[in-house]
């Protein structure tokens, strides 16, 4: 089979759902004998007719900043298949992420294209009920780990004498970590540990906040104005702890960041709304790729595979992650019971076929 992934820049692979929804997938497709390929769609020029020629399925995702209708159907008229994928509940996208507005704007894109495609793609049961009702042929793909990039990833060299529990994550989940700083000032009073911040933004994080602030305050992107106030007022409370930030790494060395990161301990925090419910537990499945036990946030997606949740509120974050760092064998045998769960489920070289499923139907 021979597979076209239509991108939304050159700059795609800037992009965490680019790793997730096409690096990991094309790679484990390769072995299997398929032939996967890219092109960019990002002017309005016209296809060439080889690379129209080229692929049995062409693959489309998310938003695109030129009307992608016109190429979807070249490729239908020559007698292609048609996927389109999506790993957001985009109708429900949080006021406070900053891709709302985007999300808004290209409502009417997103759903032609999905209507007019010959099957859809998608990371959760609950996002597959969404997206059912703008075409009938969905498929549940999960975000899945690629263990090789684990395994090509350097381990510590040097052995370390504090436990390490860390956050990794993007700039769409400020408000999501509102509540971890009370929670970590509370318990850096009674414990001696680490706390790593990794992502959120590509450049020193006092730079960011800064830079944050002077946008806020000269009102210069007010269809942002929630999430920066959301950033702000998290930053204002993190200022009391002690923590160490490593900026945002493009996604294909994450594996390596991570592992080099050698946490214990990941959190997941998550508020509880119906934007959240939709998305997949791909922290959890990265947490346990390096062996750290992870405590996630009581709702949806954490509540069905973790594990081991908490509520959210500040006590039981407290008392939930406190076990995890005075319990040391309890710390290790969830860590070791929830990787195997990872490893069982969410491994690509498992979840590749779910993809083919996808790819190969009419």
């Amino acid at each position: 089979m021979k597979i076209l992934y239509v991108l939304d820049s050159p700059y795609a692979f800037n992009n965490g759902c680019w790793f997730y929804r096409n690096r990991i997938p094309l790679r484990a497709l390769q072995k299997k004998g398929h032939t996967v390929n890219f092109i960019a769609l990002n002017s309005g020029r016209g296809l060439q007719q080889e690379t129209i020629d080229f692929p049995d399925v062409a693959v489309f995702s998310r938003t695109y900043p030129i009307d992608p209708l016109m190429t979807l159907r070249a490729f239908k008229q020559a007698g292609k298949k048609v996927a389109y994928d999506t790993d957001d509940d985009l109708w429900s996208v949080n006021p406070d992420n900053p891709s709302a507005s985007v999300s808004t704007e290209k409502q009417r894109q997103y759903e032609h294209l999905m209507a007019e495609c010959d099957v859809v793609t998608t990371t959760t049961p609950e996002l597959a009920k969404i997206l059912k009702k703008f075409n009938k042929n969905v498929h549940v793909c999960p975000n899945a780990v690629d263990y090789d990039l684990f395994l090509e990833a350097p381990r510590p060299k040097l052995p370390k004498d504090i436990l390490r529990i860390g956050y990794t994550g993007a700039a769409s989940h400020w408000k999501d970590l509102s509540l971890i700083a009370d929670v970590l000032l509370e318990l850096q009073k009674k414990h001696k540990f680490e706390f790593i911040l990794q992502g959120m933004c590509g450049q020193p994080l006092e730079v960011e906040m800064w830079q944050y602030k002077q946008v806020l305050d000269f009102g210069l992107q007010p269809e942002k104005k929630l999430f920066l106030e959301s950033a702000l007022s998290w930053y204002r409370k993190m200022e009391k702890v002690k923590f160490m930030h490593i900026p945002f790494y493009p996604p294909i060395m994450y594996p390596a960041l991570l592992k080099s990161a050698d946490l214990d301990i990941g959190i997941a925090p998550l508020n509880d709304n119906k934007f959240n419910h939709s998305k997949s537990c791909v922290k959890f499945y990265e947490y346990a790729s390096v062996g750290a036990a992870t405590l996630a946030s009581d709702v949806l997606p954490y509540s069905k595979e973790v594990g081991y949740c908490c509520k959210n509120n500040v006590n039981d974050w407290v008392k939930k992650l406190e076990k995890l760092i005075v319990d040391e064998k309890f710390r290790k045998e969830l860590a070791a019971k929830q990787a195997k769960w990872v490893k069982e489920n969410r491994d690509i070289k498992t979840i590749v076929t779910k993809w083919e499923d996808a790819f190969d139907v009419v």
